[in-house]
């Protein structure tokens, strides 16, 4: 446990002791393990997680394990035909439902349909400490959580970078996309733009990121906030912040945004063949509006839908919500 580190044989027995008088009466034992340890005794239950409008539907949470020896975790959501969503930073299966963030998103995606859903690498769930971090593996990824899925035919949503994801896989796998809806995606990463201020921008909240990522102090975590979410309460701020320290490590954290800069998707949004829906804010301040004119201009008859809105992801109290989610449930009948 802790290397490099020597603990006293009578330090760790006193301490030990201390523990077992703090836990007496209670249904939790500390048991010797005779030459080898001690080990924690208790009956442990997991409950299904109560999302925060009280919705009671099960989430199923499985593993599955890629060919470099990552373990994903997915999860099942909801009874119907099967939606897909790619995975994105900052999300986390066990707490995306209670988040302000997330749960409107993933309740509205589950209530008529079967939600698949998982942890990019790196996030949340699925394994921290994994040999890489690319465009690449993120779209296999998708890919190999569809297989474990058992999955044929079905639409597929991404949102944010996920959205890169979900165009990759459907321009390459056509056959199993049946629709693709694309939401504050963008076509270039922040470094294929090679536009100067922009890249200085992102190699200074790299180098800041270092120290400042995993903190308890959510101030640097604030300058993210506040850029995804400029006009939010103070509440919706907190449960990003905190979601974005639990979901992911710093050094993560800093891999992923620079995997980011690094996606180049104009060879393949051409080959899309799914029905496309693209939604963006008009004024998004994370991805620029011009990136999502650019996602739905290279993708052949996708259908454009402009919200008035400044979130990079609208929240359950923007009136941009509401436009979302009926675009997304009319597109969805549309094309079923």
């Amino acid at each position: 446990l802790w290397p490099d580190v020597s603990v006293e044989p009578n330090n760790l027995q006193h301490n030990i002791s201390i523990l077992r008088k703090a836990l007496a009466g209670s249904s939790v034992q500390i048991e010797t393990l005779r030459g080898r340890g001690y080990r924690l005794v208790a009956e442990v239950k997991r409950g299904p997680t109560t999302p925060r409008d009280g919705s009671t539907k099960h989430q199923s949470i499985h593993f599955c394990r890629t060919s470099d020896d990552v373990r994903l975790a997915w999860a099942e959501l909801g009874e119907g035909s099967p939606i897909v969503k790619a995975g994105n930073w900052c999300g986390h299966l066990e707490l995306d439902r209670s988040s302000l963030i997330w749960h409107h998103i993933v309740e509205s995606l589950s209530s008529s349909r079967r939600l698949i859903r998982y942890d990019a690498r790196g996030n949340g769930l699925s394994d921290h400490d994994v040999p890489e971090v690319s465009f690449e593996r993120w779209v296999r990824d998708l890919g190999m959580v569809i297989e474990a899925a058992d999955l044929d035919r079905f639409p597929l949503i991404g949102i944010s970078q996920g959205a890169s994801v979900a165009a990759a896989y459907a321009a390459r796998h056509p056959e199993r996309v049946s629709a693709l809806i694309l939401i504050c995606g963008l076509v270039r990463g922040w470094r294929i733009k090679q536009l100067p201020q922009v890249t200085r921008h992102f190699e200074a909240l790299l180098l800041l990121m270092e120290g400042g990522w995993g903190q308890d102090n959510p101030a640097f975590r604030q300058i993210f906030s506040t850029a995804f979410f400029p006009d939010d309460s103070k509440e919706e701020i907190d449960s990003f912040n905190e979601l974005q320290r639990r979901s992911a490590t710093p050094e993560n954290a800093i891999k992923i945004l620079s995997t980011i800069g690094d996606i180049d998707l104009r060879s393949e949004v051409s080959e899309v063949r799914a029905p496309t829906l693209v939604i963006h804010g008009r004024n998004d301040l994370v991805i620029p509006f011009s990136d999502g004119k650019e996602l739905a201009a290279g993708i052949p008859s996708a259908r454009f839908v402009p919200l008035e809105t400044k979130s990079h992801i609208p929240l359950a109290g923007d009136s941009a919500w509401g436009r979302m989610e009926s675009e997304i449930q009319d597109f969805l009948a549309a094309h079923d």
